[in-house]
């Protein structure tokens, strides 16, 4: 009886010692298990975070997107209705409408305008402007009129006014300016600018190449918002 009873404390003890064997790497392996947990746990978030910016930037873009669709849709109704308002001044070769990348330009000829040599609008060119500047009232756009020349030198007695072909350019784009505000198109939207005989459109060694190069063109581009 009393060698069972020996038996039985000697294998209660080696039972508790395997226990507490198997207790202490069980915590080891639990401490391992925590550490990979708290490691994929901190790239979950690294994760959601990416997630959460990519979305974002998406977001972004797909609102910029919108935002050059709808000013490129109002650009082509802009340029539709000029085109209709302004269609016998295009049938009579008054003027010509171009739709460019960031706007859209009036060009108008010299001798619509203005005396050969001269800045004074002529009643045609001011009837054609005034009918011009009504749909230049309430348009969300920059108004930058440019004035051009040929090549050809000024001499006698206009080179005391206009010194050069940036003076007459200057001139005349100002005169423009003026007339359309006139006609109520805010100040604030316009700029005038002269080219002089740069940025000819056409060659400057034939009369015709000339008067193509010597008009003024009415930029309308859209603001820019600070």
């Amino acid at each position: 009886m009393k060698s069972f009873s020996h038996t039985k404390r000697v294998l209660l003890c080696t039972v508790a010692a395997g226990l507490v064997l198997s207790g202490c790497v069980s915590q080891s392996k639990f401490d391992e298990l925590l550490k990979e947990r708290d490691g994929l746990l901190s790239q979950k978030q690294g994760l959601e975070k990416d997630v959460a910016e990519h979305r974002s930037k998406l977001s972004s873009t797909s609102e910029e997107l919108e935002a050059v669709k709808a000013k490129a849709a109002e650009q082509e109704e802009m340029y539709a209705k000029l085109k209709k308002e302004l269609s016998s001044e295009l049938d009579n070769k008054q003027l010509t409408l171009r739709q460019l990348k960031n706007g859209i330009s009036v060009d108008l000829p010299e001798d619509i305008l203005f005396p050969s040599g001269s800045a004074d609008l002529r009643e045609g060119g001011r009837v054609v402007l005034a009918k011009v500047s009504t749909q230049l009232k309430d348009i969300k756009y920059q108004i930058m009129v440019s004035g051009y020349t040929d090549n050809e030198p000024i001499s006698g007695k206009l080179a005391q006014r206009f010194p050069t072909n940036w003076h007459l350019a200057a001139a005349r784009a100002t005169n423009v300016v003026h007339l359309l505000e006139q006609s109520k198109v805010p100040a604030k939207k316009m700029v005038a600018m002269s080219y002089g005989d740069n940025n000819p459109v056409a060659t400057n060694k034939t009369p015709e190449g000339r008067k193509k190069n010597r008009r003024i063109e009415i930029h309308l581009r859209p603001e820019v918002k600070d």
